[in-house]
């Protein structure tokens, strides 16, 4: 694993094809590297000094001190050379973001940087990435620009662009990463290799993979059968014209998308059928052990959304049992006479928060279902905030069930979103959402 040491926690970097022209990927990288604690040794072939301080270095292999990684960020014909100059040098951990190989149909050339590598036994994330974080240390070793706040969850890509997309949606919604990683086309580091890595890291607890195509199949489904930690898979490249997408794009073959589940399935992995979904998934399963149950009690304000909330449950595999006659008997005592008597328990839509907070002392410790989800659509007596507080403190008192929000609305109940956030108490948009996931961690 020292590889993926000196990928994360490298004490000095070198970075070929540093430049200190805006708008230039070894700029971008530059200025990254230069907010870490490391030190940057800047490697350029034409430019001895980036203004009047900074020493650079027309070959890696003229810097007398050791290197623990190198990032190659030049045109690809120049490759070649400049990975020769790092086996010269002694470095075994390479960082290629230079494109323009296998996915642009120049075999040759990684054939060439292949023979290289195997050579001077040098281990390489790329060629064709968009490189690494790691939150933990502040470490960006990549063209990203930004850093992501640092959570348990590990995010490893095999497209550059869509990591650059989900980084910074991430960043947008205060959410974070342990490390990310950009794959690119597998030169000679593979999946299996850094799930092995992230299984093993401290600072992981859950590993977040898009995928577009395995290579060593074999040798990930080995490793995978001997992972604790939660794994969740986007598999793209499903129909034809998505895995002929995948070829020109990273220069993998997809695969069959029937093979690919039934895999998935063997393995016991997550499989989510978008980015949305894998980190819904993800922070549902940080704050939430996968639930031994499927029985699902809704409270609702609204009889549409119960409706909808029943339908998208039902649909995905959950029970929505009936309400005992004991808890009925309970909640006839303060709810209105019109109310539902049943599952879902529709509170009304002049429901404020007293009279949601008496529902869920109803609830407390009841044995007939798992799940509670709680609806919320904003009406004239809605109290939004006060009813999130009071869902907050039965999910306190009763740590035996999965509890979850569904807040309807955008800026009636965006307080009220936010105290659910700061509570690890996860919010859908609509009931299809919840059910939908809650399904895959159940089943």
């Amino acid at each position: 694993m020292q590889f993926f040491k000196s990928l994360f926690e490298p004490g000095v970097v070198a970075l070929i094809g540093a430049s200190e022209k805006k708008g230039k990927v070894g700029n971008v990288i530059f200025n990254n590297l230069l907010k870490a604690d490391v030190k940057v040794v800047p490697v350029n072939i034409n430019t001895n000094h980036f203004g009047l301080f900074t020493k650079v270095y027309e070959r890696v292999t003229d810097y007398e001190g050791s290197v623990d990684l190198a990032i190659i960020a030049i045109p690809a014909r120049f490759v070649p050379s400049a990975l020769k100059d790092c086996g010269e040098k002694g470095i075994k951990a390479v960082i290629i973001i230079s494109a323009g190989f296998e996915e642009a149909g120049n075999n040759e050339l990684s054939d060439e940087i292949r023979k290289i590598c195997a050579g001077y036994n040098i281990e390489v994330l790329g060629p064709n990435c968009l490189g690494i974080i790691n939150a933990k240390n502040k470490l960006n070793a990549s063209f990203f620009e930004g850093m992501v706040p640092y959570e348990k969850i590990a995010f490893v890509s095999q497209s550059g662009a869509l990591g650059v997309a989900v980084l910074d949606e991430i960043i947008n919604s205060g959410n974070g990463l342990s490390k990310f990683l950009s794959v690119g086309n597998m030169l000679n580091t593979y999946f299996y290799e850094i799930v092995q890595f992230l299984e093993e890291d401290e600072d992981t607890d859950i590993i977040c993979l898009y995928v577009e195509g395995l290579k060593k199949g074999k040798e990930f489904i080995r490793v995978m059968k001997h992972v604790k930690k939660p794994v969740i898979i986007l598999k793209a490249g499903n129909t034809k014209s998505g895995s002929k997408a995948i070829n020109s794009h990273t220069g993998s073959l997809a695969g069959s998308s029937r093979v690919y589940k039934g895999v998935f399935r063997q393995l016991r992995v997550f499989s989510a059928d978008n980015i949305s979904e894998m980190f819904s998934l993800a922070h549902l399963l940080m704050v939430n052990k996968k639930s031994e149950g499927n029985n699902v009690c809704i409270v609702t304000n609204a009889g549409g959304g119960g409706v909808l909330a029943t339908d998208a449950c039902e649909t995905n595999g959950l029970n929505i049992p009936a309400i005992p006659l004991i808890v009925r008997k309970e909640l006839d005592k303060f709810l209105p006479d019109s109310w539902s008597r049943n599952n879902p328990v529709d509170v009304l839509g002049d429901a404020d928060s007293t009279r949601y907070s008496n529902v869920f002392k109803a609830l407390n410790n009841k044995n007939f279902y798992n799940i509670l989800l709680c609806i919320l659509t904003p009406q004239g007596m809605t109290e939004p905030l006060k009813t999130a507080e009071a869902l907050v403190n039965f999910a306190k008192k009763n740590k035996d069930k999965r509890v979850f929000a569904c807040f309807m609305g955008e800026r009636s109940v965006k307080e009220a979103r936010e105290c659910l956030h700061k509570n690890n108490i996860l919010n859908f948009k609509e009931p299809y959402d919840f059910a939908r996931l809650i399904s895959k961690m159940v089943n």
